[in-house]
């Protein structure tokens, strides 16, 4: 499985402290099955405290660990932007990360409120041809409010990812309703943990959340959202997906291509 959103990097952000902490995660995470995680720091936390140089850094130095200690996790360079005017902007300065260096961006929308740039700063990142992966859709109180508003993102070519906990209620009744909802609507395209600790609901966890999935919309559809979207997401390949729909019959749900 590929893990395309987690707060790996240690003293970096509320993940862990410490490098041991870090490894004992990545350890974790190997043994739950993922072979690939994108190391996603906040990147308010980098902009305030540290630098892009500062957590390319710490990501080779923790590469170095995990080899010489066995643990086989491939880490990748990414970045939770959150979404503010300034974005468009750090994006194509450096100053934030897309995923893995293609043109998918992990995006989180404001937890709160619904500001009236949202929907302008995410058409300028696809002008600029960032695809928005939109981090949790589920637990972002305007999408709480009127989940049509993610329906529309998505039918405009952005995609979304869900934290596998949301599935199982790790974030309350209110948050799991609402993300098999947006399951058996489409309007999923990647499973990721959000991970922030080894152990407890905000482990690297993904197989309970993809079972969970499965239950809603098929075991193929919920494998791809770990395995065959996120491959080709880090490999920036082009994708596309079927719109939206209420239909909860099973078919072939995306495709991709490299290019």
């Amino acid at each position: 499985m590929y893990d395309l959103h987690s707060h790996i990097l240690p003293g970096v952000d509320y993940g862990p402290e410490s490098m041991e902490d870090a490894v004992e995660m990545a350890r974790v995470a190997a043994d739950l099955g993922t072979i690939a995680m994108v190391a996603t720091p906040h990147r308010e936390d980098v902009t305030e405290n540290l630098s892009v140089r500062d957590v390319r850094e710490r990501l080779d130095a923790f590469k170095v660990e995990l080899e010489g200690r066995g643990i086989a996790l491939e880490l990748l360079m990414g970045m939770e932007n959150h979404l503010d005017m300034e974005l468009p902007d750090a994006l194509s300065q450096g100053l934030a990360l897309p995923i893995a260096g293609s043109r998918y961006a992990l995006v989180e929308l404001p937890f709160f409120g619904r500001p009236n740039y949202m929907e302008e700063v995410l058409f300028q990142l696809q002008l600029q041809g960032v695809t928005p992966l939109l981090a949790h859709p589920e637990r972002i109180e305007a999408v709480q409010k009127d989940p049509d508003l993610l329906a529309g993102f998505v039918e405009r070519g952005m995609l979304s990812q869900i934290t596998a906990g949301s599935i199982v209620g790790h974030f309350g009744g209110r948050v799991k309703r609402l993300t098999r909802s947006l399951l058996r609507r489409g309007l999923v395209h990647v499973i990721a943990s959000d991970t922030h600790y080894a152990h407890g609901p905000r482990s690297p966890l993904l197989s309970e959340g993809v079972e969970a999935a499965a239950a809603l919309v098929g075991e193929e559809r919920a494998r791809a959202m770990v395995v065959g979207t996120p491959e080709a997401i880090i490999g920036d390949c082009q994708l596309e997906f079927e719109p939206p729909t209420s239909d909860r019959s099973p078919r072939r749900w995306w495709r991709f291509w490299d290019v």
